[in-house]
């Protein structure tokens, strides 16, 4: 799965498409490319759901970097039917890996292909994005909900739309993360554990930032802290 923010300064010297080709050729017919294509930025999914605006699985554009929207548009990728965290895939076992997204009432859960990366030993790669923007920590959030100081979601499911690939509008129920889970959330904290214990790998090639995370090392890391009574929430005193 990849996280990406194409900077004109990054030292790629070819196009945005250039980079999604060579994305694939890395990973081949027989591996699975991922990336995220949520269709809103700087809201929550909550105040996202409340402007009632539709996710088209086939027209909608994705918010998460250019890289994101050119790899949305090329040939054989395909997009799930979750109105808050659409996912795209291509390449082996991209249909599998989507299926039954809208299905998922939490659209990071273990029935989600959020799920599937920790089932299917994923790998994350962030490309000059920060560590904030990859979205498999939400799945660990919601793994250890029950352990959290604060309601991880709000109190009641809600509704969004998604248009199908037949041009079919559906009605998705979904929770969302709690505006007060939001607030507490405590990135860094994460981040500097996963780097203390070396599953969080950095390096640079010219002037481009990469990150490389295994997706069941993070949560073995994650299990440990919640052992041992840590979080990465602050406190709500």
């Amino acid at each position: 799965m990849v996280h990406a923010s194409w900077r004109p300064g990054n030292g790629f010297l070819g196009r945005p498409s250039d980079m999604v080709t060579t994305l694939k050729d890395l990973v081949g017919h027989q591996g699975l490319l991922i990336m995220p294509s949520l269709t809103y930025q700087n809201e929550s999914s909550r105040e996202f759901l409340a402007r009632g605006v539709p996710m088209d699985v086939r027209r909608s554009p994705s918010q998460m970097g250019l890289l994101s929207e050119v790899f949305r548009r090329g040939k054989g990728v395909r997009r799930s039917l979750s109105p808050t965290h659409p996912l795209l895939a291509w390449g082996h076992r991209a249909e599998e890996f989507l299926v039954g997204h809208d299905e998922a009432l939490v659209p990071f859960g273990p029935q989600s292909p959020f799920g599937r990366l920790l089932e299917w030993n994923g790998k994350i790669l962030t490309i000059d994005a920060p560590f904030s923007t990859v979205t498999f920590t939400h799945f660990l959030e919601d793994r250890i909900a029950q352990t959290l100081p604060v309601p991880l979601y709000e109190p009641e499911p809600m509704e969004g739309t998604v248009i199908d690939y037949e041009g079919v509008a559906r009605k998705v129920p979904v929770k969302v993360l709690s505006a007060t889970a939001n607030r507490l959330r405590r990135d860094d904290l994460l981040e500097a554990e996963l780097l203390k214990e070396g599953v969080l790998k950095r390096r640079r090639v010219g002037n481009t930032r990469l990150g490389l995370l295994d997706c069941r090392a993070m949560t073995e890391v994650v299990d440990h802290l919640v052992a041992s009574g840590r979080h990465f929430f602050d406190s709500p005193q």
